[in-house]
């Protein structure tokens, strides 16, 4: 059973599908640590720590699945 996500969690989670919308890739960290898509500030800008406690939290309430692509980490969300 999936733990609902915080309101931070869902915002972020919101936006790596909208960025793959639009872009047709995962965003980095970098990118969601910014949290613009064209320019546009969609979602809060963070740290990368801030963004990555949160990357890590989605990952263990099973929202977000971690890759990796040539040893470069990438998150898309869990089936």
């Amino acid at each position: 059973m999936k733990h609902a996500p915080t309101r931070t969690q869902k915002e972020l989670l919101d936006f790596i599908i909208q960025f793959y919308k639009v872009y047709d890739y995962r965003p980095s960290l970098r990118d969601m640590s910014e949290g613009k898509i064209n320019n546009r500030l969609v979602i809060k800008s963070r740290t990368r720590q801030a963004t990555w406690r949160v990357v890590q939290r989605l990952i263990e309430k099973q929202w977000l699945e971690q890759r990796f692509f040539k040893n470069v980490a990438y998150w898309v969300p869990a089936d």
